[in-house]
């Protein structure tokens, strides 16, 4: 499920809700979404406002034919991105879009946070060791730290990328704050 649709500011609970469950049935299943909406716990009017605003968003669209002998038919389309009118028409009739297809081999998409903004996090230092009443307790090993030869004076192993200095330092002091708090993982 993509992001757009979980924290689409416009779409109610209830209208994410149909969308997110329609998109979840198993290919071939034609399940009307009113159907979905009754299993889904979702009341009559709650239902006409959540197809309402995802028809207003572009993503259900609707067509109602009169067919031979007068008989109406309904044909109805939920899509997860939006689309235009003549884009749903299009998919309706099994035609190709109006754009043209994007290059190259379909990728994954990327899971997790955004990688924008990364370079402008503040730094927060880890936090001073706990003081300990218990001898045992104190940690000979933060003071190792410092004795270590510096990253920058190091040479790396054939193969492997050099880590800047600052980076191999912040790594150090995050590991020595994780050994205080957890005895299992002193270094």
């Amino acid at each position: 499920m993509s992001n757009e649709i979980i924290r689409h500011a416009r779409l109610s609970s209830d209208a994410a809700r149909l969308l997110t469950w329609q998109l979840s049935l198993p290919e071939g299943l034609d399940q009307p979404p009113s159907e979905t909406a009754k299993r889904a716990g979702i009341k009559k009017t709650g239902f006409i406002r959540a197809k309402r605003q995802l028809a207003a968003e572009g993503y259900f669209h609707e067509w109602r034919r009169q067919g031979e002998g007068g008989r109406w038919s309904t044909t109805q389309l939920i899509s997860n991105v939006p689309l235009s009118e003549q884009a749903a028409i299009a998919v309706r009739d099994g035609r190709p879009a109006d754009r043209i297809p994007a290059v190259g081999q379909p990728e994954d998409r990327p899971v997790g946070r955004s990688q924008e903004n990364t370079e402008q996090n503040i730094y927060n230092p880890p936090s001073p060791p706990p003081a300990s009443a218990d001898p045992e307790d104190a940690h000979p090993q933060t003071e190792a730290i410092d004795e270590l030869p510096s990253a920058e004076t190091t040479e790396p192993a054939p193969g492997v990328p050099a880590v800047p200095g600052p980076l191999t330092e912040r790594g150090a002091l995050a590991l020595a704050v994780v050994s205080h708090s957890e005895r299992r993982l002193r270094l």
